[in-house]
């Protein structure tokens, strides 16, 4: 081999054995597309059922108004996540006869390279929080200078990338709350639950960080990390259809099947990247957006040295 051994890379801590079972799984399925929802309506109604498992791990409110779907790693969910703060910020934005072209997004400069990727990638002005000796992550009594009518989320992440520590993400929205009440803006957090959102339900249960928190409007997390599957496997959920822009939700019918009228979008998995969806499931096609997936049946996915200065206007 002249390749790295899978089992001894500790470097990305993720998943690097799985079950028997489930690897014959895999190989019995490898030549599946399982973008052809209409084909073999399993995958949607299995995908189904871990968004819902997810929702109510997560204490949705309401777990059968939560939208979502599996992507290729948690960083295309990230970019999802991001990108629907993005187009809610504009759409209010335009209802308001306000200008759009200058939005940005505030986290802290603890986060993994996804989010500069999606701020590079969707045309957003990343305000990094500045890291300092003894605070490696995002910290409320630092947040609210970053902020402005123009930013369209603040990232917190479940699992720094420098410690693996927990951003106080209840004090963050209490943070927020305070910022509303003082100037009328109204900035969703988006939780990146990076190491830790498939772990902090049953090792932290007290802890307040996921949708039991209202300003919380989106959470991605990683399968393949503490979700034990292989890579790269990510998940991307929304409170409830508001917090999911429906121009980010595409109808498909071109393959046998449409959707029909649901409460949750039950999507095919979001294509940012060239990976498959699992070690296995290289055939699947690639689109650029969340898709509604029901079909019926057819007939006989090195740190920062500092931020910026806060920003002056």
């Amino acid at each position: 081999m002249l390749d790295g051994n899978a089992r001894l890379n500790l470097a990305t801590f993720v998943t690097t054995w799985m079950e028997p079972q489930a690897r014959e799984l895999m190989a019995e399925t490898a030549e599946k597309n399982l973008a052809d929802r209409a084909e073999y309506p399993q995958i949607t109604a299995m995908e189904e059922r871990c968004v819902r498992m997810l929702a109510r791990l997560w204490h949705a409110p309401q777990p059968e108004q939560v939208r979502g779907c599996s992507t290729t790693g948690s960083s295309e969910a990230a970019m999802l996540g991001g990108l629907a703060l993005k187009r809610r910020w504009q759409e209010r934005r335009r209802a308001q006869g306000k200008d759009t072209s200058r939005p940005n997004i505030v986290m802290g400069a603890n986060v993994q390279v996804c989010w500069k990727k999606f701020a590079n990638y969707f045309e957003v002005e990343p305000r990094y929080v500045p890291m300092e000796p003894g605070r490696y992550h995002l910290t409320p009594d630092t947040l609210t200078a970053y902020c402005d009518d123009n930013t369209i989320g603040v990232v917190t992440i479940l699992g720094s990338t420098y410690d693996g520590s927990y951003e106080p993400i209840a004090d963050i929205c209490m943070a927020l709350d305070g910022y509303q009440a003082a100037t009328g803006t109204d900035i969703p957090v988006h939780v990146d639950g990076a190491s830790g959102a498939m772990v902090a339900p049953f090792l932290d249960p007290g802890l307040m960080w996921d949708f039991q928190l209202e300003r919380v409007a989106s959470i991605n997390t990683s399968g393949h990390k503490y979700g034990h599957v292989f890579p790269g496997l990510g998940w991307a959920l929304w409170r409830n259809a508001e917090a999911l822009p429906n121009d980010l939700v595409f109808e498909v019918d071109y393959l046998g099947g449409s959707s029909p009228a649901s409460p949750s979008i039950s999507p095919a998995r979001a294509r940012m990247s060239s990976r498959s969806t699992t070690a296995s499931s290289g055939t699947a096609s690639r689109g650029c957006a969340v898709s509604r997936t029901r079909a019926a049946p057819r007939p006989a996915r090195s740190p920062p040295a500092s931020g910026p200065s806060p920003p002056t206007s």
